[in-house]
């Protein structure tokens, strides 16, 4: 998402098959900067990498080979890399070197950060005098000139068993002169802190005699890649490799504790399966007071995929004194996600996926809103939850479930619920109940007027959100459960699961259940 630099909207920038694809997710309209400028990166690369530091993005291919391209919002250019030491010039012209092939990358404390293999370096800070007039000299930043370790392309180093650097972020500081915290360089193994000289003259004076302090930040578990590391408030949120999702401030936090626990064992159904082969090219954004991680990675023809996104929720229920920690919000799905962006357009943040159509192939660009009661336009949205077996405070007693009833509000159009139950430790749900209910939403739904006239008309109806306070469940339908132990309707603790169709809000459910006198050793069987 490429932020120009004159405070207008925000657009993507897209690599697709080596070409440089400008869209606009306001006005949907499509330039391929390829074409315009004449230069593409290799197509087959799978992976590419981007970072905007100032107007400058710098668009890196992947292979660590080809030089980076550089969009300054209005020119598409390639960059010269790493010439020499001295920056000899060139039919009298000196061109400094610059920004050279790499993969992930960070703007941070007014430098471009970027990795190569094990070693990472940085360019020159912002303002400094290799930039151009024109610029006010802030291409300084794509410019390396001022450290001779990058400038040699001995760079810093993490430790060879570390492997090689996937992801190079930094957090929030308010403790900072700039407001930014410590620089975290992760492999999937480690992840290490560098404390990163602030002043061009320490910086320029930082070689292999005299190089920043390297720490180790977490010994195990790094981020898998840079696109999934995401920055919210002081902490860093990312995937690792178990697969799971970290926070680096509670690792780091407990660290004196004997286990290294992620911080997603809630939604473990969704990522066990998991393809780890593939778990670079997962991505997470922070929306809507919520950290938005994509799980489920295939491999399609057009690029990794991925068939769910796990959020996380920062908003829940709390008062000005106390603050209630995040919960995961289960798994949304029905897209195949490629990547996950967000932007702040006119003040208002607003998130979008890029993901390939489960209907045409093509590469498409579809919104992420949170103020609508419907998706794609008019269509229903299906989701569901699961509630605790509950036991009536009666963990040791048998029962027969008799029946429910169930409270809803904000109920907008057409609802269609459907309700199944499951006994002790089933592990097959058995269908109980189908209902279905609408609120009106305009004068075509509620079929009281024969000729619907288009909105407003004199003596028009105001339609509301409506409820439905209760339904009422009848006893469940009989049948033997997985192991034939005993019929479905009596257990010890029961479970239910709920799929609606459309919107509304579930107030509350009352689970019946009346006790089943059978002695320890009855032996109840299914005829």
């Amino acid at each position: 998402m490429y932020e120009p630099r004159d405070g207008s909207n925000p657009y993507l920038i897209l690599l697709i098959s080596g070409n440089v694809i400008k869209y606009d997710v306001n006005a949907m309209a499509t330039i391929n900067l390829s074409t315009v400028f004449g230069l593409t990166h290799p197509p087959t690369v799978d992976q590419a990498f981007f970072c905007q530091a100032e107007e400058f993005l710098v668009i890196q291919a992947g292979d660590g080979v080809t030089l980076p391209l550089i969009w300054d919002g209005a020119l598409l250019r390639r960059s010269v890399g790493i010439i020499s030491a001295t920056n000899t010039p060139i039919g009298g012209v000196t061109p400094f070197n610059e920004i050279p092939a790499a993969t992930c990358m960070d703007y941070y404390q007014g430098r471009l950060w970027y990795a190569q293999g094990r070693t990472y370096g940085a360019g020159d800070i912002v303002g400094g005098t290799a930039g151009a007039a024109y610029y006010n000299r802030r291409d300084a930043v794509i410019k390396v000139t001022e450290n001779p370790l990058c400038i040699g392309g001995d760079n810093f180093t993490v430790p060879s068993n570390a492997g090689n650097i996937r992801a190079i972020k930094h957090a929030a500081n308010i403790n900072t002169q700039l407001g930014q915290g410590d620089l975290f360089i992760s492999t999937r193994k480690s992840i290490y802190t560098l404390v990163v000289p602030v002043t061009r003259t320490d910086w320029i004076a930082a070689d292999t005699n005299k190089m920043p302090v390297q720490k180790v930040a977490q010994i195990n578990n790094g981020w898998v890649n840079d696109r999934s590391v995401v920055a919210v408030n002081g902490d860093l949120f990312g995937q690792s490799l178990e697969p799971a999702i970290r926070s680096l401030r509670v690792a780091i936090r407990n660290f004196n504790e004997w286990g290294n626990i992620p911080i997603s064992t809630a939604v473990n159904r969704a990522l066990q399966f998991n393809d780890r082969a593939l778990l670079r090219f997962g991505s997470g954004i922070e929306f809507s007071n919520r950290l938005l991680e994509t799980c489920l990675p295939r491999q399609l023809p057009q690029g990794v995929v991925h068939d769910g996104i796990l959020p996380l929720s920062f908003e829940t229920i709390s008062t000005l004194e106390k603050q209630l920690p995040p919960v995961w919000e289960g798994m949304y799905e029905g897209l195949q996600h490629l990547q996950l962006f967000t932007g702040d357009f006119g003040g208002r943040d607003r998130a979008f996926s890029v993901n390939v159509s489960v209907v045409t192939g093509n590469i498409e660009v579809w919104e992420l809103t949170t103020d609508s009661r419907t998706d794609n336009q008019d269509s229903r949205v299906i989701w569901g939850f699961e509630l605790p077996a509950f036991t009536w405070s009666k963990e040791f007693e048998l029962k027969r479930l008799a029946g429910a009833e169930v409270w809803l509000s904000k109920v907008s159009g057409q609802i269609e619920m459907t309700f199944e139950y499951r006994a002790d430790s089933d592990p097959c749900y058995r269908f109980w109940h189908h209902t279905s209910f609408c609120t009106a939403r305009n004068c075509q739904e509620d079929g009281l007027v024969p000729q619907c006239p288009a909105y407003p008309y004199p003596g028009a109806q105001t339609y509301r959100e409506g409820w439905k306070w209760p339904i009422r469940l009848p006893k469940p339908p009989v049948a033997c459960q997985s192991l034939g132990a005993r019929p479905t309707d009596i257990g010890y603790q029961f479970q239910v699961r709920v799929t609606v169709k459309g919107w509304a809000q579930i107030r509350g459910i009352i689970l019946h259940a009346t006790e089943y006198g059978e002695s320890i050793y009855g032996g109840i069987q299914c005829t």
